[in-house]
């Protein structure tokens, strides 16, 4: 059984090293994602890229602080539990809790017009990490999913 942070399938698989945030710790298997300033666990606000840790980094206790992820390629994700099953080629995006995946939610344009809540709608419609490459349960804790693939 694979866990999070582990890589499905080698082919098209992209891997890179990022600087980790100042003072922000990584899990194996987030969705982090690059805000300027380094590396952090993907809040759902967040548009992306996304990537995958592939090693978890405590600030506090590293000196080098980079990390390597996956750009693109089939990994198993951290998964929020409790959000919705899912089925193989179905869209995820970042939950409510920050680096882990649910079930794609199409954004909704508000019925009469307020600048904030329309953009809200475009950011989560863009913000879309992958694609589910197997089913998902509602109570699983990853995913897995093809990352970067819309």
């Amino acid at each position: 059984m694979m866990a999070a942070g582990g890589i499905l399938k080698e082919q098209l698989l992209v891997i890179e090293e990022y600087t980790v945030k100042a003072n922000e710790d990584i899990e194996k298997g987030e969705i982090v994602y690059n805000d300027g300033n380094g590396v952090l666990a993907a809040p759902n606000t967040a548009v992306g890229p996304f990537m995958m840790a592939l090693q978890a980094h405590d600030y506090s206790e590293e000196t080098t602080h980079k990390i390597t992820c996956v750009q693109i390629g089939c990994v198993e994700a951290q998964k929020v539990s409790g959000s919705g099953a899912g089925k193989k080629g179905q869209a995820v995006m970042i939950s409510a809790t920050a680096g882990e995946v649910t079930l794609f939610v199409k954004g909704d344009a508000p019925a009469s017009y307020a600048e904030a809540d329309a953009q809200t709608a475009l950011d989560t419609n863009i913000g879309i990490v992958g694609t589910l490459a197997e089913d998902a349960t509602d109570a699983d804790t990853t995913a897995k999913i093809w990352l970067g693939v819309k």
